[in-house]
């Protein structure tokens, strides 16, 4: 009788390496995030505490400070009752406010047929607003395929 033997380090090392193969960083790895640039009003602090954690969502980020509010909102085409603090773009799509950055994954990989996508408003729980990076509130996509507003499903959403 046969018996193939495996050392317990070429157990470990082959359990190790399939879970890296499979792990989410690894995907982070294979594929960047494009760039976020955040247009926002210069004394929000909700704002800068959502840019940081864009940083440590792994996105790269550019920061620009206005004080033409209205003018940020409609430049990006953002429909008025959508509106948040802060407004950013990335890869042909406007992302407006508070948005989880589960969301912003997904929309960046289905790419759907939509203008953007927005957390109204500034929600208490979502990130930058008394939530942490992974914080998940309910999103909203417009324009294309959403119309004026739909609701928009998101990995963890």
């Amino acid at each position: 009788m046969t018996f193939n033997s495996f050392s317990r380090r070429a157990l470990v090392f082959g359990a190790s390496a399939a879970c890296l193969a499979m792990s989410p960083a690894t995907a982070l790895l294979a594929e960047p995030l494009p760039r976020l640039e955040v247009q926002k009003t210069p004394n929000c602090g909700c704002c800068a505490v959502w840019v940081d954690y864009v940083r440590e969502a792994g996105f790269e980020v550019t920061v620009a400070d206005t004080y033409d509010y209205v003018g940020m909102k409609t430049a990006a085409g953002v429909p008025e009752p959508l509106w948040s603090c802060h407004t950013a773009r990335t890869d042909g799509y406007v992302v407006e406010g508070h948005v989880p950055f589960a969301a912003i994954r997904t929309l960046l990989r289905d790419r759907p047929d939509i203008a953007g996508i927005s957390v109204p408003e500034m929600p208490a729980g979502s990130p930058g607003m008394g939530g942490g990076v992974d914080a998940v509130v309910p999103v909203t996509a417009w324009g294309g395929a959403a119309g004026a507003g739909a609701p928009f499903a998101f990995d963890g959403g």
